[in-house]
């Protein structure tokens, strides 16, 4: 049985990389706690914990980067990269005081955060996806495909969605028909969870032929995130799906589209293209309507085909529920 809280072990995306300038500090809210990122003068970004040890002001409302520094916009006190204490301005040296600092990690221009209820570092069993050099069965490098932001992205904020939804997806082949309009059932091929990661391969038929024409594999390194790649004849492209808590009944879900560049138009995209990227809202929608107002069924009545994939998640799910259970977005929770 799941201890479902919102406060899961792993990594989560926190924003996309443009989102933050050198020389910006921006608030945010994480898992219940504030931060404040900043992007120091030379491109390097930090997340620290979000006030300031001095008299409590936030370093994200007005803050001012300074070199590696965020500067407090209420008394001027200087914060590095490492949450330490850098200067006090009206005293000969700084204190020894420092801010929470987390860790994070830069990738295609997706941000990444790692989070551990009990404050410890990324571990070796929980190691980040990279979406194009980790799908071993698909070809394609990074410099294949058009940058994600700003033009093929989702970015829904504030959503009453818990991050379990989003990994349970990888499993559910059968909703395809229903949710998304798909006119064969695609079947679930093969799945493991060997590397500590849950990896599995999806097939849809033809429905000419009745013969596999598009394949999803998925990668998936803890709940609320979900790397992705559809590849087949006709449809090609690959995907960063995500959901991190922000408190006990809201989380932050950001889909990222990788495309494929078009030869005669490789730096800018095609407006074909671009339909296709306006359209992914919708296709975000399509979950969402369901996960927005779903009850979390910890003993489902599972269908024939749903036993296998289910249970293997549902069981490889619990190690990263390390928190005490609490508090969800849930509609209810069926024991």
């Amino acid at each position: 049985m799941l201890k479902l809280s919102m406060k899961p072990t792993g990594w989560f995306q926190i924003g996309w990389s443009e989102e933050i300038r050198p020389g910006q500090a921006i608030p945010m809210k994480y898992f219940g706690k504030d931060l404040v990122a900043f992007r120091s003068e030379s491109g390097s970004l930090s997340v620290l914990d979000a006030h300031c040890k001095h008299l409590g002001a936030h370093l994200g409302y007005g803050g001012k980067v300074r070199g590696d520094c965020v500067i407090c916009p209420y008394h001027g006190w200087a914060w590095d990269s490492e949450g330490s204490n850098a200067d006090v301005p009206y005293q000969d040296a700084p204190t020894k005081s420092k801010l929470g600092k987390y860790s994070i990690t830069e990738q295609y221009g997706l941000i990444y955060l790692w989070h551990d209820p009990a404050g410890g570092l990324p571990r070796d069993d929980m190691t980040l996806v990279d979406v194009f050099n980790d799908f071993e069965h698909v070809e394609g490098a990074p410099g294949d495909y058009y940058p994600c932001y700003p033009d093929a992205v989702v970015n829904k904020p504030d959503e009453p969605i818990h991050p379990q939804l989003i990994q349970e997806n990888a499993a559910d082949s059968m909703h395809f028909r229903y949710a998304h309009g798909a006119p064969e059932d695609p079947e679930l091929l093969w799945f493991t969870t060997e590397n500590g990661r849950w990896s599995s391969g999806m097939g849809f038929k033809s429905p000419k032929t009745k013969e596999i024409a598009l394949t999803l594999y998925t990668q998936n390194p803890s709940p609320g995130l979900s790397f992705a790649v559809f590849d087949g004849r006709r449809a090609h492209y690959r995907l960063v799906l995500s959901c991190t808590p922000i408190d006990d009944t809201k989380s932050h879900l950001r889909v990222s589209y990788f495309l494929k560049r078009d030869p005669h138009s490789p730096e800018v995209m095609p407006q074909a293209i671009r339909d296709f990227a306006a359209s992914t809202e919708e296709l975000f929608e399509e979950d969402a309507r369901m996960w927005r107002h779903q009850r979390f069924m910890q003993n489902p009545v599972y269908a024939s085909q749903d036993i296998k994939g289910y249970t293997a998640q549902r069981k490889w799910s619990e190690r990263f529920y390390e928190a005490e259970a609490g508090p969800t977005p849930f509609a209810g929770i069926e024991e």
